[in-house]
């Protein structure tokens, strides 16, 4: 709960800002800067860091009116359980740190279709655009098994091996640290289901063919099992239960331009 009230405080903030920003350019607006240049595409990237974990996305819209745009996207995420705790060996003093109990990494691959509709112009160079977004789609969600080096007991933990966690024969004293992450690549899972999100934008570049700002929204995503990241009802983990629904804040950062193509 404490992460997810920091979370939701750190957007907050930015809408503050950006709203601030706004208000700002609005009242310092003394006259035309010149024709308002209108473009038919745009297209943006951007970091994106949610309530559980973080990712990267690019957008492609295109202009069906002067102030609705058609949105076609696509995002890579990263997902974390929200049981998921850092550990170390007590027993190794340069053990390598890992989260006991967990399965499986999980990411999520997001291609989706929405419209964005722009609600407060610029009314300067330095002001600042608003607009609202929603976005649907299908979302496939892919595990790959964790992979821990394992202390050889006949050899009193002096040699390692590297092997699939399993919670009913690694154990807290057995376990050095993670394995690289290379390990299990080959064993890809994959989980289809959905996804559907609801945005506030803020642009603010100062040219007017770039785009430059900041997202703020909150995403669902559904899928039609429940995903394995970790193991349930062992030892400590007792009362942890996998979802198959992950509700998640999230800030976008973006970058990117406006232009005309016929």
């Amino acid at each position: 709960m404490r992460k997810f009230n920091k979370f939701t405080g750190l957007i907050l903030f930015f809408l503050s800002v950006s709203l601030a920003g706004y208000a700002q350019s609005a009242s310092e607006a003394t006259g035309d800067e010149g024709p308002t240049i209108l473009y038919n595409q745009q297209m943006y990237g951007g970091i994106h860091l949610h309530s559980s974990g973080y990712g990267l996305n690019f957008t492609w819209g295109k202009y069906s009116t002067a102030h609705k745009i058609w949105l076609y996207s696509a995002e890579f995420l990263y997902m974390k359980h929200e049981k998921e705790v850092r550990s170390y060996n007590p027993t190794q003093p340069d053990a390598k740190s890992y989260v006991y109990g967990k399965l499986n990494s999980f990411f999520v691959l997001r291609p989706g279709i929405g419209r964005k509709k722009i609600v407060a112009d610029k009314l300067r160079k330095s002001g600042v655009q608003i607009a609202y977004s929603y976005t649907l789609g299908p979302a496939l969600g892919i595990t790959k098994p964790v992979y821990l080096e394992i202390g050889v007991q006949e050899t009193n933990y002096n040699t390692y091996v590297t092997e699939r966690y399993d919670p009913d024969k690694h154990f807290f004293d057995d376990i050095y640290g993670r394995a690289p992450f290379i390990n299990g690549i080959t064993e890809l899972s994959l989980y289809p289901g959905g996804f559907a999100k609801f945005a506030f934008n803020f642009e603010y570049a100062n040219s007017k063919n770039r785009l430059k700002g900041l997202e703020t929204g909150v995403a669902l995503d559904a899928y039609f099992k429940r995903i394995p990241i970790m193991a349930e009802n062992i030892g400590d983990l007792e009362g942890v239960r996998n979802k198959q629904l992950f509700l998640n804040f999230y800030v976008n950062l973006f970058f990117g331009k406006k232009y005309n193509k016929r």
